[in-house]
Parts: structure tokens; sequence; C-alpha cells
């Protein structure tokens, strides 16, 4: 439900490549946000029966300002990001525009954010909140690895590791790759772009790890 319906891409030609890291939310992310929070619950209401729950975990940015992948332990995964992708720049691998050209699709919503919704006339007529809170998870590759039960090397570990990250974000690099490269030259970039994170993970794999960072929202349908 982070995912956005739309993809306004607004931070392309910045240094910032998810909402998350901004300031100040992006309007263009902000907006679509709310919209599609809307339009998921409207559609929990049609579904419910009168005294039914909806149960949502979805990641959030909490007030401490912690996100995926980005808390009070260790580095941040963005940052890890950023600096495995600007390397392949320093590599001649990729100029600035397409260093620029990463905008995730996704937006981890406050939890005013999440309350917002519910003063939409017809949302608020059908369902109420019967509690919402943040917490945060601490990265189990990370706690197995820190623990000394993992029996792995730091290579073994960067790259057990960082295939969980791969899974949600290889499309959205991928996609700021230039369209006139042909599938394979823009697959052997991203080869190298994964290589620069594992490396860069190796070098010191007790701080690298994905916290995630939830909104627990429990939602009933009024009588």
């Amino acid at each position: 439900m982070h995912w956005l319906s739309r993809f306004p891409s607004s931070l392309k030609g910045t240094e910032y490549m998810h909402a998350a890291r901004c300031d100040e939310s992006p309007h263009p992310e902000k907006e679509q946000a709310a919209s599609d929070w809307v339009a998921i619950l409207k559609a929990r209401a049609k579904e419910l029966a009168p005294g039914g729950k909806f149960v949502c975990v979805n990641f959030c940015k909490d007030s401490n300002g912690y996100f995926l992948g980005q808390t009070d332990v260790g580095a941040s995964m963005w940052d890890s990001f950023q600096s495995s992708w600007d390397k392949l720049k320093e590599q001649g691998l990729i100029d600035e525009e397409e260093r620029l050209g990463v905008s995730f699709p996704n937006y981890y919503r406050r939890k005013e954010e999440f309350m917002d919704a519910f003063e939409d006339d017809e949302i608020s007529a059908q369902l109420k909140v019967v509690s919402i809170e943040e917490r945060v998870v601490r990265c189990p590759y990370r706690e197995l690895y820190t623990s000394g039960k993992s029996n792995k090397t730091p290579r073994e570990y960067a790259e057990w590791f960082t295939p969980t990250t791969k899974t949600w974000s290889h499309s959205t690099f991928k996609s700021a790759l230039r369209s006139e490269r042909n599938e394979e030259e823009k697959e052997k970039i991203m080869s190298q772009f994964w290589e620069n994170y594992m490396s860069l993970v190796e070098k010191n794999p007790e701080v690298h790890g994905m916290d995630y960072v939830h909104a627990y929202i429990v939602v009933e349908k009024v009588e």
C-alpha cells in the first residue's frame, strides 16, 4: 500500500531518489499517497460487515523520522544505495542524467497522514480507527550476523543480505537508465550496481541492514 497507483516521479533530477529522504514531502507523491489511501479505505468499507475489522501493517515514516532502512541503528540503506549508484558514474557506466534519474514510486506515510483520510465524510460515516501505533522491527539479517550465529564471512553476508533490498528496488533503479540502452547493457550496469553495494556491505557488514518501520492500524466498520 506504500506503492503508488500512479508515478509522479517528481524526484528525477534531484539528489533524493525517495520522498522519505526529503526534509519536506514532495507534493506530487504526498497527494498521490493520500488519494490512494482514501481509495483503499473506501474499498475496505464496502467489503466489511458491520463490526468487521481491517488490520493494516504498512511502512511509515515514524515520529522520530525513521523509515525503512534508515533508523538509529547502523548505516542508512538509502545512503548506501546512493553511494553505490553514484559510483556507476565514477566508473563511467552512467551519465549525470541517469545518476539523478531515480525516483521511487512509493511513499511512507506519517501517522497523521493515515489519520487525515478519516476526515473524509464518506469514510468517517463507515469506519472508525480502533488503534494506530508505530514500531521498528530490527533487520533479521543483521541481527543474526551480529549475534555470531550465521557463521558467514563478510562477503557471504553481503551476498545473503543484499537480495532482500534488490527484490523491490531493482526495476526502479533500472528505469533511470536511458531508454536507448538495450536490455543486455542495462542489466550489465545493474549487475555492477549490486556489486558496488555488496562491496560496501562487505567492508563493514555489522552496520548494514534494513530495519522495518511500520504503522499498525486497526480499523472497524461502524455498526
